[in-house]
């Protein structure tokens, strides 16, 4: 995280620093936090970080721990799952939107973010893995045209981003994710509401069961 400057909306600059950083996992799950800490590396007083922690507690970002203050909240697989089931539902309208006033632009849209995601793989960087599957999800949500949709899901994408580095660790499964992105967005592509729709819905309930399994099997 870098220092920020100091401006009217200071306290939401804060908050997307340390929501980024809990998504990429510079700030990892049930690392202790203090807002002296937070300030310090922010160049910032505890005020909007004080604010920007009540933003994250409220994102379920962060919990308290007792007397000894806040942490990163750990991940909670039953939670993660359910929330995929949320975004299969939400996936499959945005496919399903999406394939129905399909372009042109939405094709050369949707092969970069294959293109990118595939790439990501053969070097395999979580990192830009993680960027690469968010971004091509976000994609299909603003091509879908219905705003409500992305603005929904905005709250899962902290969430989801933190877990898919854990299951993204296994690299055998990397080709087959972006098989299935690249299936939905052919369907997309091609028109076939109906068959996007499908795809999309499957490959978030499969991630879903993928993501809870791994996070119990210890």
């Amino acid at each position: 995280m870098r220092p920020l400057d100091a401006k009217p909306d200071l306290t939401m600059q804060t908050h997307a620093a340390i929501r980024a950083a809990i998504m990429s996992g510079d700030l990892a799950p049930s690392a202790p936090l203090t807002q002296e800490d937070l300030a310090g590396r922010l160049g910032v007083s505890r005020q909007p970080i004080s604010h920007a922690l009540i933003l994250l507690k409220r994102e379920g970002l962060v919990v308290d721990r007792g007397r000894k203050g806040q942490m990163v909240a750990p991940i909670d697989a039953d939670r993660l799952l359910a929330l995929y089931q949320v975004r299969g539902a939400l996936d499959g309208l945005a496919a399903r939107l999406a394939a129905g006033h399909a372009g042109d632009g939405c094709a050369r849209q949707l092969d970069t973010l294959i293109a990118d995601g595939r790439a990501a793989a053969a070097k395999r960087d979580i990192g830009a893995l993680v960027a690469a599957d968010v971004a091509f999800h976000q994609a299909l949500q603003a091509l879908s045209g219905n705003a409500e949709i992305a603005g929904t899901a905005e709250g899962f994408w902290p969430h989801m981003a933190r877990s898919m580095r854990v299951v993204l660790e296994d690299a055998d499964g990397w080709a087959a994710i972006w098989d299935e992105h690249a299936a939905i967005a052919g369907a997309v592509i091609a028109g076939d509401a109906a068959g996007a729709a499908t795809l999309a819905t499957r490959h978030a309930e499969h991630a879903g069961e993928t993501t809870h399994r791994r996070l119990t099997s210890d």
